[in-house]
């Protein structure tokens, strides 16, 4: 019976368990080739399939450089035993050795931070410089290795014509934090923090890796530096990822100030590196004179779009105009945080908590098949977690209200579902300005014989055109019928006598196939909107919109729509009226805050501090007296 139990034991302690899987070391560095995983730890290296199940093991020693080669079939592996080694195995067998060579240290010497991956045909490699001597004035910090016996010089070589394919600094102090290589065209990034005496500075080298010769690759050298952020000086950059992009570079980067007890101390900040030119100082191809004077200019965020006291990761996927980023935190959670096309970030939501807050290290990578998971790493642990969770809503109303441009509402299936699992049927999910926009917009006219148009819009877009109808009600009785009513995704209108406005509320049904949406409006006579108050304009601004009227800002009056249009909200609508007033309500300890007007979640910014939260609330929340605030 005790060896039954301590064999469950063992099991639970070191098999899979779902999505989860324990070493028994810690985690040194993982990679993701397209077919494989290949996790590092302090004694060795395991093959695993992308589903986390345990292919193969390889006991080695002090390796620090893992890189998998697809397109060559081979996963290159280097450390420091013995003056240093770097091995070729088999990326579908790691336990199948293609070539060994001693003597020969390509990564870094102590236990340090380094960066390296294929460019072109070459290994890439960045790393502070080891051998460095007390009387040196230039240290090597970037080199360019042959991957392949056939190249010039043979396997692991980095002459080129006649001199090392080097870069080197006369900064001693640099740390590199990530790098990439981009596709079309073939280009390397190279991400790092450098150190003087005077300051910390954050810099991105770039190089054209479409050339032949290594020496033309490292002459090509382009460099700049980064600055984050306007509100405080973030000199640290601790991860960063590239975002997928049809043209153009969007990079995405961690900034840190360096103070752990500042709710706001680490940014994640957009920049666009399409056109890094010039050079920064002190950084140069090899034996190039003098080594890098100062051109070209900084660069600048695009947006700051999410602050917290403690980021360490962050990964990106791109669905049409939405960027989706993941970010890992040195407490242990996963967060999700979509952003629009002009980079507007929504309500962040947590995917996953750490139970004993273990820092999620700072590489995360997708699972290269279909993107639906991610892999976190904490400690000894790897997890494969889901990026998507459309199962969860169960109609069409709560899948759009998630704003998830990864979800949207299968219309045959009548289920949440990402795109790939609705095939052959209309596919309904969120615009691309729905983080803007409400599911309901209205908006009315009348004309010359007394008559009432109501123009009803739902903020969906489709793949395909779904059967849509729309019914108005007042009561038990249909409010318009026949000629009067007219529908086509995702709009509809009907009209009706003006002597219904004075009978209060009028209920919409809106129906999406057997999906039924169903919404109370109050319909108000434009003309007649009208509040005595301090405020009176700003507040008959804000009736007006919200009863689906014009506001005139020349007449400053209320007036009946000229037909349908876009939606209007009323923070762009009476901005002109009143500066955005915010109101600070301490709502407890909490850190991810929603508002839930109707059925329709809003997002608040936050800061925690002392065990509470103050969440600002711009006044466009205001506009109705009933409202819901939920903490998550």
């Amino acid at each position: 019976m005790r060896r039954y139990l301590l064999g469950i034991l063992l099991l639970l302690k070191y098999c899979i368990c779902g999505d989860v899987q324990d070493f028994d070391g810690d985690i040194k560095d993982f990679v993701v080739g397209n077919s494989k995983l290949f996790v590092l730890t302090d004694h060795r290296l395991h093959q695993m399939r992308h589903d986390l199940y345990e292919e193969k093991t390889k006991d080695i020693t002090r390796v620090n450089i893992l890189v998998p080669f697809d397109a060559n079939g081979t996963l290159i592996t280097c450390g420091t035993f013995e003056d240093g080694y770097c091995e070729v195995l088999d990326i579908n067998n790691i336990t199948d050795s293609i070539y060994y060579e001693s003597n020969l240290l390509v990564g870094p010497k102590q236990d340090e931070k380094s960066v390296a991956f294929i460019s072109g045909r070459y290994l890439l490699v960045g790393k502070k410089d080891d051998d460095a001597k007390p009387q040196d004035t230039r240290y090597s910090v970037v080199s360019l290795w042959n991957t392949l016996q056939s190249q010039p010089g043979g396997i692991f070589s980095k002459l080129a014509e006649g001199s090392d394919a080097i870069i080197q600094s006369t900064v001693r102090d640099v740390e590199f934090v990530d790098g990439f290589q981009r596709v079309s065209p073939s280009e390397s990034y190279l991400f790092l923090n450098t150190k003087t005496d005077n300051e910390r500075k954050v810099l991105v080298l770039r190089m054209n890796s479409t050339k032949e010769k290594k020496i033309d690759i490292i002459k090509s050298l382009q460099s700049a530096t980064i600055r984050c952020c306007s509100d405080k000086v973030r000199p640290v950059l601790v991860a960063c990822t590239v975002i997928p992009s049809v043209n153009g570079v969007i990079w995405a980067g961690v900034f840190s100030a360096q103070n752990q007890q500042d709710p706001e101390n680490s940014a994640l900040a957009l920049y666009d590196i399409s056109n890094v030119q010039g050079r920064v100082k002190s950084f140069c191809a090899n034996d190039e004179k003098p080594c890098g004077s100062e051109s070209g200019s900084e660069l600048q965020p695009l947006s700051v779009v999410f602050k917290y006291s403690s980021m360490s990761a962050v990964a990106a996927v791109r669905n049409g105009s939405w960027i989706v980023l993941f970010i890992g935190t040195s407490d242990g959670q996963l967060i999700k945080l979509i952003l629009d096309d002009k980079f507007t970030p929504g309500c962040p939501t947590v995917l996953y908590k750490s139970d004993d807050e273990q820092a999620v290290l700072p590489r995360m990578h997708f699972d290269p098949v279909d993107y639906k998971h991610i892999y976190i790493a904490l400690k000894k642990q790897l997890r494969r977690e889901s990026v998507v969770s459309c199962a969860k809503y169960s109609t069409l109303k709560d899948c759009r209200a998630a704003q998830d441009p990864l979800c949207g509402w299968c219309v045959n299936t009548h289920r949440c579902s990402t795109q790939d699992e609705c095939s052959d049927t209309s596919w309904v999910s969120i615009p691309k300005n729905s983080l803007e926009t409400q599911l309901f917009s209205f908006q009315m006219t009348e004309n010359s014989s007394r008559k009432i148009t109501l123009y009803l819009s739902l903020s969906l877009e489709s793949t395909g055109n779904p059967a849509f109808s729309c019914a108005f009600t007042r009561g038990t009785m249909k409010l318009c019928d026949g000629s009067d009513l007219s529908a086509a995704f995702p709009n509809c209108s009907c009209s009706f006598s003006d002597q219904m406005l004075y009978t209060g509320g009028l209920k919409v049904s809106v129906t999406v196939e057997d999906q039924k949406i169903t919404e109370m409006l109050t319909l108000r006579n434009c003309s007649s909107i009208t509040e005595n108050s301090p405020n009176a304009s700003y507040t008959q601004c804000v009736q007006c919109i919200s009863a689906g009227c014009h506001w005139s800002s020349s007449s400053q009056r209320c007036e009946w729509t000229h037909g349908p249009g876009p939606q209007l909200n009323i923070k762009d609508a009476c901005k002109h009226l009143l500066s955005e007033m915010d109101y600070s309500i301490s709502i407890g300890d909490s850190c991810l805050h929603r508002m839930r007007e109707n059925t329709n979640y809003f997002c608040l910014s936050s800061q925690k501090s002392s065990g509470q939260t103050s969440a600002l609330i711009s006044q466009r929340y205001f506009t109705s007296t009933h409202f819901t605030l939920t903490l998550i």
